[in-house]
């Protein structure tokens, strides 16, 4: 009976195997088809040529913009417009009347600009004020 036993199992594994080669020659039938519906609308030399295109495109685009960059990079990198913009106002600002560095204050030792003692009343004012809007009522 054992050998019964172990000739139908036998039997059931072959028939498993067979039916799961059966599946695979299928699957591999219907993927045989859609390659070959493939390779028959594509065409390998178009595909090249457009691939070509492509890549001598993105060159000339890459050297473009790498022009674009360094002048653009020559243009905000430039010094000497800055000074000459600020030369041109000072001449501006002299021929009108305006004496900008006379009128500003130095700065103090301690790295602070001296206040005038108009603005520190009207400083030691506010202050008054704020503390009083922070008392308790």
């Amino acid at each position: 009976m054992q050998v019964t036993k172990g000739q139908m199992k036998g039997i059931s594994s072959q028939m498993q195997l067979a039916a799961s080669q059966s599946t695979m020659v299928g699957a591999m039938s219907g993927a045989a088809k859609a390659m070959g519906a493939v390779n028959a609308t594509s065409d390998p030399v178009a595909m090249n040529k457009m691939l070509q295109e492509f890549q001598k495109q993105n060159e000339i685009m890459d050297a473009k913009q790498e022009m674009m960059d360094d002048g653009l990079d020559g243009l905000f990198d430039d010094d000497t417009i800055e000074e000459e913009a600020d030369d041109l106002t000072n001449q501006v600002l002299e021929e009108i009347g305006l004496d900008m560095a006379g009128k500003m204050a130095a700065p103090a030792a301690g790295g602070r600009v001296a206040a005038p003692a108009e603005a520190e009343a009207e400083d030691d004012g506010l202050a008054a004020r704020l503390a009083a809007l922070r008392a308790p009522a």
